[in-house]
């Protein structure tokens, strides 16, 4: 797996135009003993698996081996990927370490990947052949190779560790190949005459000196490989993925959790999914009124820290009664209300303002990706997984504390306040953020467009699948429509999101706001009056497409615009607006659709999307936006 993660870094670092040469004149810190600890890392494993190391001896060997080359990635954190790769050694190493020196695998995992007993090293590794209870979480646990790949010539069984270690060594080879040359001397950066940095020095100890932009920067003139090349940025994101694709897993499992636990009642998953939704809104103000008091990055990893803790919980109270997993999935929801702005406010302090359009479109490409990928890896998960499932939240909880780890070893700059004095009462702080929204016209204009379009949305993720029950779909079943339908959607918003990330610098944020609401209206009444299954696929995918147009370019006019004091509320205020809406679209739409029928619901929200779109056509400030 870590080789792979390397040759993809190489692959790609190449086709966007790096240089060889960029990778080998890397300077690393402790070079030397970096180099010796990798390659006692290998030589151990190799020794190991020979069988020529003492009983003795292994455990101490594996200690100190692994302890070792842990520290020296780490020393060159401030290098992109090189953080992931350290937690993936590390992870690996306590999974050893716990099983006095043998690398455990699941027996489960080795059967769904196709492999059995004679593919592993018996003196390199131990089977675990138990249910997943306490004593499989002292062997390891969800650190211990549980990840099937039963894919042709890539058959293996891989960990958690593996997989961050592939990630981050994938991500250091393509960001050294796109790098521009640095000299580095002792904690000083000096760039050669005419190379500039491509992105400021916040999140390492090195200086950048000033010198004169070339005229081409070659792979880093596109702003996906700046962004690649961002330590801080490329932290966050890569722990964005992780945790999303464990969020993802989870989620799955936590429908089949409830219901098993309920005997699949309608009622108790309903119950589930409001504790999922109602913190956005009645939480997510407040919270993000504290994330403007606190540092935002301990505010990040916090919530990754206690998000972990809850989801590891969750399987272990199911057993005691469902109530308690209500409660823990609304604890967990109202965690990531104070996630989500303080990462929003972050971004500004970590990207220069040319690639902050951009840097948002990552983000969003990340989570939407994980919906388009994770739900299907996790339900294949979740059914390999059968009546274990508690390994699929544990997976989660390691993912939010490797997240944790990820954004705790780079440096996110403190916000200068300059708009208000000492701490004020939440209310007050509220009532401030509430003020600014509404005195800027075009954030609140925006928030308004969002929130009419949500309630459009709303309504079709609600109403689509009885509208799709009115096409003619010959011998293809309701269920396996809508799939498809979701399917096109998600491809959409992720194809829409790199698409916009691409060409961020050269698209007005105001005209594709309007454009993009007005277009999503359309496509709603569209969708209302469409008479066949391959227009609905084509206008689900445009509907992605045109939700990522609003989104990502009104996301970023918010940070531009808001001072960062009050970027957490102001934030966090717009989203309960707009979460506000979808939740009062997911109730009342059903009863309307009775009333009126499935297509005059869409027509009209639709009509009320295309008129709210327009209207931005009347807004000065928002047409020069």
């Amino acid at each position: 797996m870590p080789v792979l993660g390397v040759f993809l870094g190489l692959g790609l670092g190449l086709l966007v135009g790096g240089r060889i040469d960029n990778l080998i004149n890397v300077r690393l810190r402790w070079l030397p003993v970096l180099l010796a600890a990798a390659a006692a890392r290998f030589g151990l494993d190799a020794a190991l698996a020979g069988g020529s190391v003492p009983d003795g001896l292994r455990l101490w060997l594996v200690i100190v081996t692994y302890v070792l080359l842990t520290g020296m990635l780490l020393v060159n954190r401030s290098l992109p990927g090189l953080t992931a790769a350290a937690l993936g050694t590390a992870a690996n190493g306590l999974a050893i370490i716990a099983n006095g020196g043998w690398m455990p695998v699941w027996r489960s995992s080795l059967e769904a990947a196709g492999l059995d007993s004679t593919a592993i090293h018996s003196n390199f590794h131990r089977m675990l052949t138990g249910p997943v209870d306490g004593s499989f979480f002292a062997h390891g646990g969800p650190l211990v190779d549980i990840i099937p790949i039963p894919i042709p010539m890539l058959q293996s069984v891989a960990s958690v560790g593996d997989l961050l270690l592939a990630a981050g060594l994938g991500l250091f080879v393509f960001a050294a190949l796109v790098r521009e040359p640095v000299i580095v001397v002792e904690h000083w950066s000096f760039h050669p005459a005419g190379i500039a940095a491509p992105v400021p020095h916040r999140d390492s100890g090195l200086v950048p000196v000033a010198l004169e932009k070339p005229a081409s920067r070659g792979a880093l003139e596109h702003p996906y490989v700046r962004l690649a090349a961002n330590t801080t940025f490329s932290a966050m994101w890569l722990g964005q993925v992780i945790s999303s694709l464990g969020d993802r897993v989870h989620q799955v499992a936590l429908v089949f959790l409830v219901a098993g636990a309920t005997g699949n009642s309608p009622l108790a998953l309903g119950i589930v999914f409001a504790a999922v939704t109602i913190p956005s809104v009645i939480v997510g103000p407040v919270a993000g009124a504290l994330v403007d008091r606190w540092d935002r990055k301990r505010v990040l990893v916090g919530s990754d820290l206690i998000r972990g803790v809850i989801v590891a919980l969750i399987p272990v109270v199911s057993g005691v009664h469902i109530s308690l997993v209500v409660i823990l999935v609304f604890l967990l929801a109202s965690t990531s209300s104070f996630f989500r702005p303080a990462r929003a406010a972050a971004l500004p302090q970590v990207v220069p303002d040319e690639d902050l359009m951009t840097a948002n479109s990552a983000m969003w490409v990340a989570d939407t990706a994980s919906d388009l990928v994770g739900y299907s890896l996790g339900g294949l998960f979740v059914a390999f997984l059968g009546s274990q499932l508690a390994l699929a939240f544990w997976v989660d909880g390691v993912s939010y504390f490797a997240s944790a780890a990820l954004v705790a070893a780079v440096a996110i700059p403190p916000v200068i306040r300059s708009m208000e004095g000492p701490a004020t009462s939440i209310r007050d702080e509220l009532a401030s953020g509430w003020q600014f929204l509404r005195s800027e016209t075009v954030l609140f204009a925006t928030t308004v467009q969002a929130s009419v379009a949500e309630y459009g949305l709303g309504a079709l993720t609600a109403l689509s699948p009885l509208l799709l029950a009115l096409l003619p779909l010959g011998d293809m079943g309701t269920p396996t429509a809508y799939g498809i339908f979701e399917m096109a959607m998600g491809i959409g918003l992720v194809g829409g999101g790199v698409v916009i990330g691409g060409f961020a610098d050269r698209l007005p944020k105001g005209t594709s706001i309007v454009a993009a609401f007005a277009a999503t209206g359309a496509v709603l009444i569209a969708l209302g009056v469409s008479q066949n299954l391959l227009t609905a696929v084509v206008l689900a995918a445009a509907i992605g497409i045109c939700n990522v147009l609003f989104v990502i370019p009104s996301q970023t006019i918010f940070q531009q615009r808001t001072p960062g004091e009050l970027l957490g509320r102001v934030i966090s205020i717009r989203l309960a607006m707009v979460n506000a809406a979808l939740a009062l679209a997911m109730v009342t739409s059903g009863g309307l659709a009775q009333v009126v029928g499935v297509r005059p619901i869409l027509v009209a929200c639709g009509v009320l999307t295309l008129v709210a779109g327009l209207a931005g056509l009347l807004v000065r400030s928002i047409r020069r936006a």
